[in-house]
């Protein structure tokens, strides 16, 4: 028999009484080592797990975190353009109030002259009253009419609404005819501007006087605008 027919059949008895063989002996008494490793290992990846959980969850945390402040500075912009609209359309109302206001007063100068000028100034040099008062107070009773029997629903009449208890304590012959007449617009200017210096306007009370006239403060404003608006600087 040859010698490499002799080795294979020696191997092939070998493997019969021992199926495991060498090698894979050597396999086997190794396995523990790689289990301990193994387990080593599988700790190793946990704890690695354990980590990159710990790590996603702070990331989690900060873009939370982030979000939140990113949402509170959308909301303080949003804000902060509503404040800015709301000052812009306040600031463009006032203007419109006040361009609105001028036009109107700009249109009271110049239709309400009324042809009275003459007699305004012929009262202020002798009661003293500002002339421009005495034309807006005349205006705002009745548009500056002219002789007019017009009564208001309290019972005040003429062009300058005088109530004649009041007309009567301070009338004045203003055309010179020798009657004073709540009705004809001469008198009643004259009486008005009396009445008016009689109560403070002609010493520079001219609120005072206008409050006396007619007991209502925006009636007093009333009268100012319009007067300031024929030239008065009071």
């Amino acid at each position: 028999m040859g010698k490499n027919l002799i080795s294979a059949m020696l191997l092939a008895f070998m493997a019969v009484k021992n199926p495991m063989g060498l090698p894979e002996v050597k396999i086997a008494q190794a396995e523990p080592q790689n289990n301990q490793a193994s387990a080593v290992s599988e700790v190793d990846i946990a704890q690695s797990i354990n980590n990159l959980n710990v790590v996603n969850r702070e990331e989690t945390s900060i873009e939370k975190a982030q979000k939140e402040l990113e949402g509170y500075q959308k909301a303080l912009a949003e804000e902060k353009k509503a404040v800015e609209a709301k000052i812009k359309a306040d600031e463009e109302a006032r203007q419109a109030a006040q361009a609105s206001y001028q036009n109107s007063i700009q249109r009271v100068a110049v239709t309400t002259s009324g042809g009275f000028d003459s007699i305004y100034a012929e009262a202020e040099k002798i009661y003293g009253v500002p002339r421009q008062i005495i034309a807006a107070v005349h205006y705002v009773e009745t548009g500056q009419r002219g002789d007019t029997t017009i009564a208001s629903y309290a019972g005040a009449q003429g062009p300058m609404q005088f109530m004649p208890s009041t007309f009567s304590a301070y009338a004045q012959d203003g055309d010179g005819d020798g009657v004073a007449l709540i009705n004809d617009v001469h008198d009643a200017i004259y009486t008005g501007a009396k009445y008016l210096a009689a109560n403070g306007a002609a010493s520079g009370n001219v609120s005072g006087a206008l409050y006396r006239y007619n007991h209502s403060y925006s009636y007093v404003e009333q009268v100012l605008a319009i007067a300031r608006s024929f030239g008065y600087s009071g």
